[in-house]
């Protein structure tokens, strides 16, 4: 009798998924279709039945399961650039901004995020979770704030097996990008990031930031920078036309 009632409570609760169980190729795929330049395609994220299927994948798996550093630091990434689009389409098609929806940018704190059965506001993945966790500043140009100035949202999901080099191209595409980061002999101007995120750029902003800046005035103009500014952050949603 026991052994029967444990058999129907395993069938009955809900089992976090094992590191065998995930796979990010649903939202892989809708990236590649639906990511248009610097912009999103929101609308084809909109009833979608893949998106749904990888969010409640999200919602059942444990990443505490996943083999190493690099598939849970992979896993957390889409995670939260999955769940910011999920963020939006609640408020769509009428959002503008996700600075505005909610009062002192409650979209970013709001605990309405489930991952491996817990909830999450998207503020405790970035800050409680990844940053201190995996301590890589790259991780700065991978999450998508759905905001125009917030680096581009990467035509593609993360994953273990690419991590390194997708990471180095999407920190490479924001260092060098003039946009976000104006770099030049008559002054330098970064995005925002760096000053809200300084800490975790080392030695320092300038130092981290020149081993990836590709043309050698600029990367001289920023090392030898004696102050830095910082651009204007641009809310704004970041919506394909």
């Amino acid at each position: 009798m026991f052994r029967s009632l444990l058999m129907l409570f395993a069938l009955l609760v809900p089992v976090a998924a094992s590191a065998a169980d995930v796979d990010h190729s649903k939202f892989d795929a809708l990236l590649k279709a639906h990511v248009k330049g610097q912009m999103l395609d929101y609308a084809g994220f909109v009833g979608n039945a893949d998106f749904k299927a990888y969010v409640e994948m999200l919602e059942k798996t444990d990443p505490a399961t996943l083999p190493d550093d690099k598939a849970r630091l992979a896993f957390w990434i889409n995670a939260y650039n999955a769940h910011t689009i999920a963020g939006v389409l609640k408020h769509w098609p009428g959002i503008t901004s996700v600075g505005n929806v909610y009062p002192d940018f409650g979209f970013f704190k709001r605990a309405d995020y489930t991952v491996g059965g817990k909830k999450y506001a998207l503020n405790d993945i970035e800050n409680k979770v990844i940053r201190p966790t995996f301590k890589d500043a790259r991780i700065h140009a991978a999450l998508n704030c759905a905001s125009i100035s917030c680096p581009p949202l990467a035509p593609f999901a993360f994953t273990a097996a690419k991590l390194d080099a997708q990471l180095d191209q999407v920190f490479t595409a924001f260092a060098n990008d003039p946009q976000r980061n104006q770099i030049g002999a008559d002054g330098v101007k970064l995005s925002e990031i760096f000053n809200w995120y300084g800490v975790d750029f080392q030695p320092s902003v300038q130092a981290y930031l020149a081993k990836f800046v590709k043309d050698e005035a600029k990367k001289k103009a920023l090392t030898e920078a004696k102050a830095l500014q910082f651009l204007p952050y641009d809310w704004n949603l970041n919506k394909a036309k």
